[in-house]
């Protein structure tokens, strides 16, 4: 239940960065913004499933650091 939980709650924040994304066309720095933010989430989804499923958090520095 609590993986689902978060598996939800990182779609719906994810959906909400791609609403702004899309929504704020005429503004570079709004659309800059929201493509770190949509970054951040996938790094939160990512640092999540790998806390989970206990594997290496070695991964997750790889995607911070690319």
């Amino acid at each position: 239940m609590i993986i689902f939980l978060n598996y939800m709650f990182s779609m719906i924040l994810f959906i909400i960065g791609l609403l702004v994304f899309v929504s704020n066309r005429k503004h570079l720095l709004s659309m800059l913004l929201s493509l770190e933010y949509i970054v951040l989430i996938l790094f939160f989804t990512l640092f999540i499933y790998l806390n989970l499923m206990e594997y290496e958090f070695f991964f997750s520095m790889m995607f911070l650091t690319f």
